[in-house]
C-alpha cells in the first residue's frame, strides 16, 4: 500500500510519519505523481507543454494541503503567516510567508527532480532521493522561516521594551533554539540516509552515492537555495509596497534574511554532529543514537572525522620558486569551519558589536558541539582558540557579551573534556564503529553533554553482561574493518593523540602562551589572569581551568618524558612553551585552592589526583617539570587542609549540629591529601626519591614544622595541621612496613618526623588536661584528631614495634639516626597511648544527645570520627592493642604493667559515670556502653598477652581480669530471686553484653565450667518466650527483652569462636526450642493475628530476627571449615555436637517451616528467616562433608544422610506449597504458607545445588523421606523418584512458585543435577521427561491428585515436551548453561510480570552489638 511503501522508506524521525495524512505520506503521493509524470515523458506520451502544465497543476495541490501543516509545525514559533495562493505575510505580522516561499522553492527546483530519465535506474533508489530531496528543502524551508521569524520577533521586542526598566523586563522565550535544533537534526538524518544507502553485508562500510556531495555541502547546498528562492520572493514583495516605503522594507528584509542564512548554516553545522557522531566513551550519557542502518552511520562518522592535509600548490609559488604549501579541506570539522566563517563573515564590515558577540556566540556554540565528538583540528584551535575565543575570557566581558563568554568558556572545557585522560583509544573506535552509546536506543536527547559527564553511569552501564555484549559487537566491528591490518586501531590511536595535542595547543592559546618561543603574549590574556588575579573567583574560569588540568598536564609530562627519552632537550626553543604552560596551569590551580569560595576549591580536587597519577608512573623525579608538579601538588595540599579549617568560634557551642558542608569538604581533603601521597606506585626505597615520596616527605615536614612552632611559643597546633597528618595514615603505614622488611634512610626520615609530630600534639594536649589550661572548645577537636591519628597509625606503630625488637638484638650496629627514630617512637608511642586514655576519661563521648539519627555528622561536642559510633580515645586502644602481638609486648615495655591497673580505673570510672547518667541516657558524662566494653575488650586483650608472656595465670593480669568478669555474672547472679520485670530483663541484658566483650578463650572457659549465673541469662530468654501474646503492642519489659536475645546471642558467639562446648550446645537447642515454639503458637494464630513479641521492635529486623541461634550453628561450622591443616578430633567432636543440635531442634524446625498459614499482614512471621538460618546451615553442613572427608566419614555414623535428607525434602515441599492456578484462573493472591519471597529463597537454592554434589545418596535419602507426606503415579521408576522429583519442583518453581529473580539460579540448580547423574546427557533427558509426567496420587500442599507435580505449563503436547528436551540436551552437550534460563522460561509459562514480588534480597545479618 501507499501508506507501507511510505514508511518502509522514512527520511525523517522529527515530523509526523505516522498519520495518515503526514508530511511524508503527502511527499510519497508528490514522488508517486512525479514518477508517472517522468514515464510519460520518457515514452513520449506528452509534450514539454502538456508536462508542465500538469506538474504544476499537482505542485500547487500539493501545496495547498501541506505546506500550511508543515509551516505551522516545522516554523510556527512565532506569528508566522502561512496563507497560500497570494496572502501576503506582512499582512500575518512577519515579511517572509513560509507557504510561499516553500511553494517557491519548490517550483524552481522541481524540474531537476525529473531531469534524470535513465530508465536502468532503480526505482526504488530513485523514489528516496526524489524524497529525500524533497524533504531536505522542506525542511530547509522551515528552518529559514524559523530564524527570520526569531529576527522579527526579536526586533519588535527590544523596540516594545526598549524604554522599560530592566526589572521590568521579562525575557523572551527562545522558541527558535529548540525548534532550530530539532529541524537540524532532522535535516543531518535525511541527508545520511541520501548519501549513503544500506549495503547487503552488514560488516561492510557503504560507499556515498555518486550524485551526492558530502554531508556538509549538502546542508548548506539546501540553505543557499532557499537563500536564492527568499531573494527573488522578497524582490517581488518589494516592488508591492508604495515607493516611499520600499527602502525601508528593503533594509528590514535585508536584515532578517542575512540573520536568517546564517542561522539555518549554523543549526545545521551545530546538530550535524550532534545527530550523527557518537560521544566516545559515554555509553549511557543520553545520547540518542539515530535509528539508521549501523554501516551508513559508521561511514557518516569517518566522513566527519576526516580533516584536510597539508599539501602543496603547484600552480602557486611562495617567492622562492617551489610551490607553495597549502592546507587541503577535508569533509570534517575544518570544513564545517570554514563553511561558518564564509557565512559569518559576509557582511562582517557592517556588524555592530552586539552583531559580532552574536556572531561570535555562533561560531563557539558550534565548535564545541563539534569538538564533544572529534578532534578539533590544529588550525581551527588557531583560528577559534587564540584569534576568537581568548578575546572574550576576560572578566571585564561578563558584562558585555555573556553569551559570548559562555560559549567561549564551553568550548574550552569541551575541547579538554574530550581529551580526558579517562578517554581510551577503545572508547573512540567504539564511537567511530557506531557501536557507542552502549548498542542501545536510549531516550535522551539528541545532543550529550561533555565527554567527562555521568562517568558513574557510564562504568557502570559496561560492567558485567552488557560490558561483554558492547566488546563482543566492538570486537566484530573492528574485524570487519580490519582488512587493512588494524587501521582501525592505528585510526583510534592517533585520533586521541590529535585530541590531546589539540587541547595543549588550546591551553597554550588560553592562556597567552607563544609555541614559537614559550613566551608569555600578553599578561592579562584569556585564563593567565586566572593565575595572577581574583578572577580565580569566577566559576567559568575555575571550571575550565580545571578541566585543562585534567587533560593538558598529564600529556605535558608524556610530551615531557617522550623528548627526555629520545635525547632531546627538554629546554629547547620549540618545546620550551610545555614548561611555561605547565606552570601557569599550576599556578592557577594553587589559586584555586586557596580560595575563599569552597565550591571553587573543589574543582581542584580532580585535577590534583589526575596530576599525581600521571606523575607517579615514574620511578623518580627527574625534569624541571616533574619538580614543577611536586611543588604544585605540595603547596595545594597544604592549602586545601588550611582552607578547610574550622572557623573561629565553631566549637563555642558544643550542643549544636555540626557544619554538613564542611564536613564533607573535610572529608574529601583527606582523600586528596591521601591520593597524592599514595605508594601503590614507584619506588620507596632506594637512593632515588620517587614522585609520591617526594610529596609525603614534603607534607609531614610541614606539619611537623608548624606543630614544633606552636610548642615553642606555648601554643596548641593548628588543627588543620594534625588533619592533615591524620589522613596521610594509609601511605606512612605502607612506608612502616617498606622500612621493616627492608631499611632505608628515605622511609626512616619521613617516619622519625611523622612521629614528632605525632607525639609533639599529643605532648602538648597532655600537659593542657594536667594544666587546664585551655578550655573544652579547644581541646575537643585536637583530641578527636590526635586519637584518630594514633588509630589510623596503629600498623605502622607495629612495624616500628617489631623494628625496635629486631634493632635491640643488634644495637651495637644501628646508626645514630636509626637509634633517635627508635627514641622518638617510644615517646610518642607513650604519649599517645596517655592521650588516648585521658581523652577518655576527660572528654565525654557525648556533649549532647547524638542526632546520627538525623544527621550524617554528629553533634560538635562528640569524640567520635566523621559519622562514626564509638569514642575515638576507645577505637585508638582497641587499634593498639590487637594490631599485633608484637604492638601489645612493646606496650607493655613502654607503659610498664601499670597499664592494666590505669585501664582497669579508666573502665571503672566509665560505668560509675554511665550509672551516674542512668538508664536511657548515654550523654553528658562518660561514654556510651559500647565504647565502655571496647575498653573492656582491651583489657581481656591484654591481661591475656600479659599472663601468655609472663606464664602466671594468677598475676596482675589475671587478678583484673577475674575481678571485672565477676562484675556481669555477680549483676546476674543478683537477679535470679527477681521476678520478670523490665529492670530485671535491663540489667541482665547489660551484664550479658558485657560479658561478650571479653576474650573468647575467658567466655569459653565459662561454658566449659558452666555456673547458675550463666543459666540465669538464658533462662531469661526462654521465660520471655513463654509471654508471647497476641496484642500489638509491646511493653517496656518485651523491649528489653528483645535486646537481651542480643545480648544472650552474643555471648554465644564469643564463645563458639573458640569452641562449642556441650553446655553450649544444650543452651543453643533450648533456646531454638522455645523460638520455634513460640513461633508455631504465633503462626496458630493465622496471619492477622497481633504479637506483642513478633514485632520490629522486638524479634524483627530493628533488632534481630528469628533464627539467630541456628544461625550460631552455621559460624561455628563455618570456622571449622576454614582451619588451615589437618582436622583434629576438636573438630570432629565440635561437628559432631553440631549435628547433635540440629537434629535436636528439626522436630520443632521442620513443622513450623511448613506451617500453611499464609503470609502474616499484622506481625513479622518469623518463618522466613528462620528458614533462612537453617538452610544456610544446611549448606554449611553439606560444604564441611564435601570438602573434609575425615569429618564427613565421622558423620556417617550420625546418619547426617538421612538428615539432609529430610532437610532437602522439607525445600521440595516448601515449593509444592504454592498454587500455579489453572488455565482458566490465576494464582490465589494468598497463598498457603510462608512468603518465598526473600533470602529464604536463596538459602533453599543454594542448599539444593550444594547438595546434590554430594552425591545420588543424598538424593534418594530426599527422595525417601518427601514420599512419606505423597504419593505419586508408577510413571516412575522408583530408583530415581528422588532426583525427579527435584528437578520437577525446579520446574515448578521456574512456573511461579519461586519469584522471578530466582529463575536466575535455576541454570545452576540443573547444572548440579547433571553433574550428579554423571555428567549423562541421555540420564539427564530422561530424569527431566520423568519429571514432566510424575503426578500426585495424594494431595501435598497446593498439589492436588492426579496434577503434575511440575506445574500446569508442563501439561502440553508431546511436541512441546520433546522440544524442551531437545533443547536442553544440547544445552548439556554444548555446555551452554546460561541458554538454560531462556529454555525454561519459555517452557514454564514465560516471565512472570507481578507486581507484588521484591527485587532479589540479600542475607540476613544477625549482627547485635549496638541493640
Amino acid at each position: 500500500t501507499l501508506k507501507h511503501r511510505c514508511r518502509s522508506v522514512k527520511k525523517v524521525e522529527t515530523l509526523d510519519i505516522e498519520a495518515e495524512d503526514g508530511v511524508e505520506c503527502g511527499v510519497a503521493r508528490l514522488v508517486l505523481a512525479w514518477e508517472e509524470m517522468r514515464a510519460e515523458a520518457a515514452s513520449a506520451q506528452i509534450n514539454t507543454a502538456a508536462l508542465g502544465e500538469k506538474s504544476s497543476a499537482i505542485l500547487n495541490a500539493w501545496l495547498e494541503r501541506y505546506v500550511p501543516m508543515l509551516v505551522h509545525r516545522c516554523a510556527g514559533g512565532g506569528n508566522v503567516g502561512v496563507g497560500v495562493g497570494g496572502s501576503r505575510g506582512s499582512e500575518n505580522g512577519t515579511l517572509c510567508n513560509g507557504a510561499e516561499l516553500l511553494a517557491l522553492v519548490l517550483q524552481r527546483h522541481s524540474s531537476s527532480l525529473l531531469a534524470n530519465t535513465n530508465d536502468a535506474e532503480d526505482g526504488e533508489q530513485r523514489e528516496g532521493q526524489i524524497k529525500g530531496t524533497l524533504i531536505m528543502l522542506t525542511l530547509a524551508v522551515a528552518m529559514y522561516t524559523s530564524a527570520f521569524c526569531d529576527y522579527e520577533e526579536e526586533h519588535h521586542y527590544y523596540q516594545q521594551h526598549q524604554h522599560q526598566q530592566q526589572h521590568n523586563q521579562q525575557a523572551r522565550s527562545p522558541w527558535a533554539n529548540s525548534v532550530l535544533s530539532d529541524l537540524g537534526s532532522a535535516l543531518s538524518i535525511t541527508a545520511l540516509r541520501v548519501r549513503y544507502r544500506p549495503v547487503n553485508d552488514k560488516n561492510a562500510t557503504p560507499q556515498p552515492e555518486p550524485s551526492c556531495p558530502p554531508l556538509i555541502d549538502m546542508l548548506v547546498n539546501a540553505v543557499n537555495l532557499v537563500k536564492e528562492s527568499a531573494e527573488h520572493l522578497f524582490s517581488q514583495t518589494i516592488q508591492q509596497h508604495p515607493q516611499q516605503n520600499q527602502e525601508a522594507i528593503q533594509t528590514a528584509i535585508q536584515q532578517a534574511h542575512q540573520y536568517a542564512i546564517r542561522r539555518s548554516i549554523a543549526a545545521c553545522i551545530k546538530t550535524l554532529p550532534e545527530t550523527v557522531l557518537l560521544p566516545p566513551g559515554q555509553e549511557d550519557s543520553g545520547h540518542r543514537i539515530p535509528s539508521v542502518d549501523r554501516a551508513c552511520l559508521r561511514a557518516a562518522s569517518n566522513e566527519l572525522r576526516s580533516v584536510g592535509g597539508v599539501g602543496t600548490n603547484p600552480n602557486t609559488t611562495n617567492g622562492t620558486g617551489t610551490s607553495a604549501t597549502v592546507l587541503a579541506v577535508g569533509t570534517g570539522m575544518d570544513k564545517a569551519w570554514k563553511v561558518l566563517l564564509e557565512s559569518e563573515r559576509q557582511h562582517q564590515q557592517q556588524q555592530q558589536q552586539a552583531e559580532e558577540d552574536a556572531s561570535a556566540t555562533r561560531l563557539l556554540e558550534c565548535c564545541e558541539a563539534w569538538a564533544r565528538y572529534a578532534a578539533v583540528p590544529i588550525p581551527v584551535i588557531d583560528a577559534t582558540v587564540r584569534q576568537l575565543a581568548v578575546s572574550y575570557l576576560h572578566p571585564s566581558r561578563q558584562q558585555q557579551s555573556p553569551r559570548a563568554q559562555a560559549a567561549a568558556f564551553q568550548y574550552l572545557a569541551s575541547i579538554f573534556e574530550s581529551a580526558s585522560v579517562s578517554l581510551t583509544a577503545g572508547d573512540i573506535l567504539a564511537a567511530a564503529l557506531g557501536v557507542g552509546a552502549g548498542g542501545h536506543r536510549s531516550k535522551g536527547g539528541t545532543g550529550g553533554k561533555g565527554p567527562s559527564s555521568n562517568k558513574k553511569n557510564a562504568n557502570k552501564n559496561k560492567r558485567g553482561k552488557s560490558k561483554a555484549r558492547h566488546n563482543k559487537r566492538l570486537g566484530k566491528a573492528v574485524a570487519s574493518q580490519d582488512e587493512d591490518g588494524g587501521a582501525a586501531e592505528v585510526a583510534a590511536e592517533e585520533e586521541l593523540l590529535a585530541r590531546r595535542n589539540a587541547a595543549c595547543v588550546a591551553a597554550a592559546a588560553a592562556f597567552g602562551i607563544s609555541l614559537a618561543d614559550g613566551a608569555a603574549v600578553e599578561e592579562d590574556a584569556g585564563l593567565r589572569l586566572a593565575a595572577t588575579t581574583e578572577s580565580t573567583s569566577v566559576h567559568g574560569v575555575c571550571s575550565t581551568v580545571a578541566a585543562a588540568a585534567n587533560s593538558v598536564l598529564p600529556h605535558l609530562l608524556f610530551l615531557e618524558r617522550g623528548d627526555s627519552e629520545g635525547g632531546g632537550e627538554g629546554g629547547m626553543p620549540h618545546v620550551a612553551w610545555r614548561l611555561e604552560l605547565f606552570s601557569a596551569i599550576t599556578a592557577a590551580i594553587r589559586r584555586m585552592c586557596a580560595s575563599p569560595v569552597r565550591e571553587l576549591r573543589a574543582l581542584a580536587y580532580e585535577p590534583l589526583m589526575v596530576l599525581h597519577a600521571a606523575l607517579n608512573s615514574v620511578a623518580c623525579v627527574s625534569l624541571r617539570m616533574e619538580q614543577v608538579a611536586v611543588d604544585a601538588i605540595c603547596e595545594c595540599a597544604l592549602a586545601l587542609a588550611t582552607s578547610c579549617g574550622y572557623y573561629q568560634g565553631y566549637f563555642d557551642n558544643l550542643y549544636e549540629d555540626n557544619d554538613e558542608e564542611l564536613e564533607v569538604e573535610r572529608n574529601d581533603v583527606r582523600d586528596v591529601a591521601r591520593s597524592v601521597c599514595s605508594l601503590d606506585s614507584g619506588a620507596i626505597t632506594g637512593t632515588q626519591k620517587s614522585p609520591s615520596i617526594l610529596i609525603l616527605e614534603r607534607i609531614v615536614t610541614a606539619c611537623n614544622a608548624a606543630m614544633q612552632h606552636a610548642a615553642s611559643v606555648g601554643q596548641l597546633p593548628p588543627e588543620t595541621v594534625v588533619h592533615i597528618l591524620s589522613s596521610l595514615a594509609k601511605p606512612l603505614n605502607k612506608l612502616g612496613k617498606n622500612y621493616k622488611e627492608q631499611r632505608s634512610d628515605i622511609g626512616r626520615d619521613i617516619l622519625t618526623t611523622s612521629l614528632l609530630a605525632l607525639g609533639s600534639v599529643c605532648d602538648q594536649l597532655n600537659s593542657s588536661f594536667e594544666s587546664s589550661s585551655h578550655s573544652m572548645s579547644e581541646i575537643l577537636p585536637l583530641s578527636r584528631l590526635a586519637c584518630m591519628g594514633t588509630a589510623s597509625f596503629s600498623p605502622m606503630f607495629s612495624s616500628l614495634a617489631n623494628v625496635t625488637g629486631e634493632s635491640a638484638a643488634a644495637a651495637a650496629s644501628n646508626s645514630d639516626a636509626e637509634k633517635e627514630m627508635i627514641a622518638t617512637f617510644r615517646r610518642t608511642s607513650l604519649a599517645s597511648l596517655r592521650q588516648s586514655i585521658i581523652s577518655t576519661a576527660r572528654i565525654p563521648e557525648l556533649i549532647a544527645k547524638s542526632t546520627l539519627e538525623s544527621t550524617r555528622y554528629d553533634v560538635k561536642g562528640a569524640m567520635r570520627g566523621p559519622g562514626g559510633e564509638d569514642h575515638v580515645g576507645c577505637i585508638a586502644l582497641l587499634r593498639l592493642s590487637h594490631e599485633s602481638d608484637y604492638l601489645m609486648s612493646y606496650i607493655f615495655e613502654v607503659y610498664g604493667s601499670s597499664i592494666l591497673h590505669d585501664l582497669s580505673c579508666l573502665y571503672q570510672g566509665l560505668k560509675t559515670s554511665e550509672l551516674e547518667r542512668g538508664v536511657g541516657c548515654d550523654y553528658g558524662k562518660g561514654v556510651t556502653p559500647v565504647s565502655r566494653r571496647v575498653v573492656l575488650r582491651v583489657i581481656s586483650r591484654l591481661a591475656l598477652h600479659e599472663m601468655k608472656e609472663t606464664n602466671d595465670q594468677s598475676g596482675k593480669g589475671g587478678t583484673i581480669l577475674q575481678q571485672l568478669l565477676q562484675a556481669p555474672l555477680g549483676e546476674m547472679r543478683s537477679q535470679k530471686d527477681h521476678p520478670f520485670s523490665a529492670d530485671k530483663v535491663f540489667r541482665v541484658c547489660e551484664a550479658s553484653f558485657d560479658l561478650s566483650f571479653f576474650s573468647p578463650e575467658l567466655v569459653a572457659d565459662l561454658f566449659e565450667n558452666p555456673s547458675d549465673d550463666l543459666g540465669i541469662m538464658f533462662e531469661t530468654v526462654i521465660t520471655g518466650y513463654s509471654r508471647l501474646s497476641f496484642s500489638s503492642e509491646a511493653d517496656v519489659a518485651c523491649q528489653q527483652w528483645g535486646r537481651l536475645r542480643g545480648g544472650a546471642l552474643s555471648v554465644l558467639r564469643t564463645s563458639l569462636k573458640e569452641n562449642i562446648s556441650e553446655y553450649c550446645a544444650k543452651i543453643l537447642s533450648a533456646l531454638t526450642k522455645a523460638e520455634c515454639e513460640a513461633a508455631t503458637v504465633q503462626s496458630n494464630q493465622g496471619p492477622d493475628s497481633g504479637s506483642n513479641l513478633f514485632n520490629d521492635g522486638v524479634v524483627g529486623e530493628e533488632m534481630m530476627n528469628a533464627g539467630a541461634y541456628i544461625a550460631l550453628i552455621r559460624e561455628c561450622l563455618d570456622r571449622i571449615a576454614k582451619k588451615k591443616g589437618e582436622i583434629t578430633e576438636k573438630s570432629m567432636n565440635e561437628c559432631r555436637r553440631c549435628l547433635s543440635v540440629l537434629k535436636d531442634v528439626a522436630p520443632n524446625v521442620m513443622p513450623l517451616l511448613l506451617h500453611q498459614s499464609p503470609e502474616a499482614n499484622s506481625h513479622v512471621d518469623p518463618r522466613p528467616t528462620i528458614a533462612e538460618a537453617w538452610f544456610v546451615t544446611m549448606t554449611s553442613l553439606v560444604s564441611i562433608c564435601r570438602n573434609h572427608e575425615q569429618i564427613a566419614a565421622a558423620l556417617v555414623g550420625d546418619d547426617v544422610g538421612s538428615f539432609l535428607g529430610d532437610s532437602l525434602s522439607a525445600a521440595w515441599a516448601l515449593i509444592f506449597l504454592k498454587d500455579l492456578g489453572t488455565k482458566k484462573a490465576p494464582p490465589p493472591a494468598i497463598q498457603r504458607g510462608m512468603s518465598l519471597d526473600g533470602p529464604q529463597t536463596l538459602a533453599i537454592n543454594n542448599f539444593m545445588s550444594e547438595s546434590m554434589l554430594l552425591g545420588p545418596s543424598i538424593l534418594v535419602a530426599g527422595g525417601r523421606s518427601i514420599l512419606s507426606h505423597i504419593q505419586v503415579n508408577d510413571a516412575v521408576d522408583q530408583s530415581s523418584i528422588g532426583v525427579t522429583i527435584l528437578a520437577a519442583s525446579l520446574l515448578r518453581a521456574v512456573s511461579g512458585a519461586l519469584p522471578p529473580w530466582a529463575v536466575e539460579d535455576t541454570p545452576t540448580l540443573f547444572r548440579s543435577m547433571f553433574e550428579t547423574v554423571g555428567r549423562d546427557s541421555e540420564k539427564f533427558v530422561q530424569i527431566l521427561s520423568d519429571s514432566t509426567k510424575i503426578k500426585a496420587s495424594s494431595p501435598l500442599g497446593a498439589v492436588n491428585v492426579g496434577e503434575l507435580l511440575a506445574g500446569r505449563y508442563l501439561d502440553v503436547s508431546d511436541r512441546h515436551i520433546e522440544s524442551f528436551l531437545h533443547q536442553s540436551k544440547a544445552v548439556t552437550i554444548k555446555g551452554d548453561w546460561r541458554k538454560l534460563k531462556v529454555i525454561l522460561k519459555a517452557t514454564c509459562g514465560g516471565k512472570k510480570k507481578d507486581a507484588g514480588f521484591n527485587l532479589k534480597p540479600q542475607f540476613t545479618s544477625w549482627e547485635c552489638e549496638r541493640l
